[in-house]
């Protein structure tokens, strides 16, 4: 992060001035945007370090294992977006799709359809699905709700199914670099192998897990449970950290390389550990109200966006240097790529978190594009390409890809 950007910031916290005033979301409209970075990128992340940052697939909840919803492939539209292609979805498909290998995995309903990315053309379909898959090696791994099931990516043919014994909710496992699948059934953590759904070993906790685990330092599994309890398991499921937070997580938490960040529904976003493993307590509290559909961490930022507003709240201080108002409707979160943030509600709008190197009086907009009504869930990024559900008129919703 540029040195200016701290200084700035923390000038800001010194004077105990709030930037996050009504009225930021004009200002920001009065600032120009940078100019975007080129497109592309020298160097692809590694696949196989997916918790920094994926290489330009959203093959899971939060695009990467460390769920922070930044894509690294440096190829998201950021001058404005032409559809190319929509099929029409449910009005109750709350959840954003994944995309990986030319494919896109939506689910309406309980019923996972899988789309060529290409024209939107079906693939296949599976029934009785809970939740977005995760993609790896062509494999599609779902949760049924009472079971783990993996389904071959190009075809939708079964390759394994593994049913569990145990009371609660079976959630869609998290994986790093493909080693395991880690998922939650009811009270436990389990660790599957990826190849035949073997159990390599399992954990009670307290509380029913929620899905999707954040892989934290890239060996650290992060898991969030509805009676408010954090969690850090290494590999082979050993404890590291534990904590007790003060209400229920909203959605699956995020990470960077020195926290762990999550939301609750008390509508306050925690920072639970800073320089780290030294302190296992909480680093900041920040008020951003709820975020249903998951954060992003990146820039430095970690960016909520409650149902109103968009916060950007500083990774390292806690100080949040702006809100930026978004419209009523809380089925969406940002998703960042190319120096870009790109976000639903009443519009999908593209903004510069960080105008001249500084959030301070961001953000700035690239772009807006307006539909019928509500955008959201999603945006999710991949290959250039933005996939959104919208309402594209007063009974219709659709799943759009732009580009």
């Amino acid at each position: 992060m540029p040195s200016t950007r701290r200084t700035l910031l923390r000038s800001v916290g010194a004077t105990g001035v709030s930037v996050a005033v009504a009225g930021c979301s004009l200002l920001s409209r009065a600032r120009d945007p940078d100019e975007p970075p080129p497109s592309g990128v020298d160097d692809f992340p590694n696949p196989e370090d997916s918790a920094r940052g994926a290489n330009g697939e959203w093959s899971t909840f939060g695009c990467n294992a460390a769920n922070t919803r930044a894509v690294g492939d440096g190829e998201a539209p950021v001058d404005g977006v032409t559809e190319r292609w929509r099929v029409e979805v449910a009005q109750t498909a709350y959840q954003a799709p994944v995309v990986a290998d030319g494919r896109v995995y939506q689910l309406d309903v309980d019923t996972l359809r899988v789309l060529d990315a290409a024209d939107g053309s079906k693939l296949w379909t599976a029934e009785d699905v809970e939740r977005v898959p995760l993609v790896w090696n062509d494999a599609a791994y779902v949760s049924t709700g009472t079971a783990i099931r993996a389904l071959e990516a190009k075809t939708g043919e079964g390759l394994w199914e593994r049913g569990f014994e145990r009371p609660g909710q079976v959630t869609t496992p998290a994986t790093h670099s493909g080693e395991q699948l880690i998922c939650g059934v009811g009270e436990r953590v389990v660790a599957l192998d990826p190849a035949d759904g073997a159990i390599r070993w399992d954990r009670e906790v307290f509380g029913q897990v929620l899905d999707h685990p954040a892989v934290f330092m890239g060996y650290w599994f992060v898991v969030a449970t509805q009676a408010g309890m954090g969690y850090l398991l290494d590999r082979e499921g050993m404890g590291g950290r534990r904590w007790q937070l003060p209400a229920e997580p909203t959605a699956p938490p995020s990470a960077d390389t020195d926290s762990v960040y999550v939301n609750c529904r008390n509508g306050t976003t925690y920072a639970l550990m800073d320089d780290g493993l030294s302190d296992p307590t909480r680093h900041w509290a920040v008020d951003t109200g709820w975020a249903d559909r998951g954060i992003a961490v990146a820039d430095g930022l970690v960016l909520v966006a409650n149902g109103q507003g968009l916060h950007a709240v500083d990774t390292e201080s806690g100080d949040r240097p702006w809100e930026h108002e978004i419209g009523d409707w809380r089925h969406t979160a940002p998703a960042y790529g190319r120096d870009t943030v790109f976000v639903g509600g009443d519009r999908l709008q593209a903004l510069d978190p960080t105008p001249g190197d500084s959030p301070d009086g961001g953000p700035a907009v690239r772009f807006e594009r307006e539909f019928g009504g509500r955008v959201g869930p999603g945006p999710v990024l991949d290959d250039g390409t933005i996939y959104v559900v919208a309402q594209v008129d007063d009974e219709t919703y659709a799943l759009l890809a732009l580009d």
